[in-house]
C-alpha cells in the first residue's frame, strides 16, 4: 500500500506545511515493501548515500545510483519513493513556486536540464554528486552544527550550498583541466563501488561483474580503488565484512557461525583468521570497545 505521510527521520521541517524540508532514508527507518507518495508541488532532491535509492515517477521505475542526484518535479507527475533494507538516502524539498522566485535571478546560469526543470516541461533532471556533496554536506545535514532558531537559517542555507554545486554550468575558463576531472571521476567511483560491495557483503566478490557496473575496466577500477584509499578492494571488502559481522556478535542474536555466513563466508576457519586479523582477537572473544 503506497503512503501519502512521510516515512523515516525527519532531519528540518514537515514536507506537508513547510516552505523547505529535508528527511533522511536509512536501514534502520526503512521497511521492506514500504512506498510513500512524495508530496505534489514540489522540487525535491534524492540524493543516495551508500546504497542506490528506488523511485517510480508514475509507471516508470527507477533507480538511482550513489554518486548522483536526481531533482524530481511533482507538480504533474505523481513521483512514489521506496525504503527497504540498505536503503540510505537523504531527501531536500521546496515548493516549486519558492525556488522559482530564489533561482529566478541566477536563471542565466543555471545548467540547461536544471532549467528545464524549474521553468520549463521537464519532471527530472539527474546530475553528478561531486564529492563534497556526500562528504561533507550530507553529513553535516545529518548532524547540523546548530540547534533552536538557528536551525532554519543553517538548513536554507545547506540548501542553497546544494544548488550551487549542483545546478549551475561552470564560468568560462573555470572548467576542470583533464587530470582534476579524472581525479574527480575516480572519487565517483570509488564511492559507487563502496556503495555496491556495502550492499552485496553476503555475496562472492566479482571483480569484473563489478567493474562494468560503475563504468569501467577491472584493471582501472583495482588501481583506482587501492590509489583512493590505500587499500586493495578485496581488503576493504575483508574489513567491512568483518566490522558487520561484529556489529551482529554485539546484539548477542548471532552466534560466530551466523555471523560468519550472514557476511558472506561460507568457511569458519577462513572468517575467523579475517577476523582476527581486522579486529586483533579471535571472534569468539570479541567484545565491543
Amino acid at each position: 500500500m503506497i503512503k501519502s505521510t512521510p516515512f523515516g527521520s525527519p532531519l528540518f521541517g514537515d514536507w506537508n506545511s513547510s516552505v523547505l524540508w529535508a528527511l533522511q532514508l536509512s536501514t534502520e527507518e526503512g521497511r521492506a515493501g514500504s512506498q510513500t507518495l512524495l508530496p505534489p508541488g514540489q522540487v525535491i532532491m534524492l540524493i543516495p548515500v551508500s546504497a542506490p535509492l528506488r523511485w517510480r515517477e508514475g509507471e516508470t521505475q527507477r533507480r538511482t545510483e550513489p554518486g548522483s542526484v536526481v531533482i524530481v518535479d511533482t507538480r504533474e507527475a505523481k513521483v512514489v519513493c521506496e525504503a527497504g533494507p540498505g536503503t540510505d538516502a537523504v531527501l531536500l524539498g521546496m515548493r516549486h513556486s519558492s525556488l522559482t522566485s530564489l533561482l529566478e535571478p541566477f536563471r542565466p546560469g543555471l545548467a540547461s536540464g536544471v532549467r528545464e526543470l524549474v521553468y520549463g516541461p521537464a519532471t527530472r533532471a539527474e546530475v553528478e554528486a561531486r564529492p563534497e556533496i556526500l562528504g561533507q554536506v550530507v553529513p553535516a545535514l545529518r548532524q547540523p552544527p546548530v540547534s533552536g532558531a538557528a536551525r532554519a537559517f543553517w538548513y536554507e542555507s545547506q540548501f542553497k550550498a546544494l544548488l550551487s554545486l549542483l545546478c549551475f554550468v561552470p564560468a568560462r575558463g573555470e572548467g576542470e583541466f583533464f587530470c582534476s576531472r579524472q581525479k574527480r571521476l575516480a572519487r565517483v567511483r570509488v564511492t559507487r563501488t563502496k556503495a555496491r560491495l556495502e550492499a552485496r557483503l553476503d555475496e562472492a566478490f566479482d571483480l569484473n561483474r563489478l567493474a562494468a557496473e560503475v563504468g569501467c575496466s577491472a584493471s582501472y577500477l583495482s588501481r583506482t580503488f587501492s590509489a583512493t584509499t590505500g587499500m586493495t578492494i578485496t581488503q576493504y571488502l575483508r574489513k567491512r565484512r568483518v566490522e558487520k559481522a561484529a556489529e551482529l556478535l554485539v546484539t548477542g542474536r548471532y552466534n560466530v557461525s551466523e555471523a560468519a555466513v550472514e557476511v558472506g563466508y561460507q568457511s569458519l576457519s577462513h572468517f575467523s583468521k579475517a577476523f582476527q586479523q581486522v579486529k586483533g582477537c579471535l571472534p569468539s572473544k570479541y567484545e565491543a570497545a
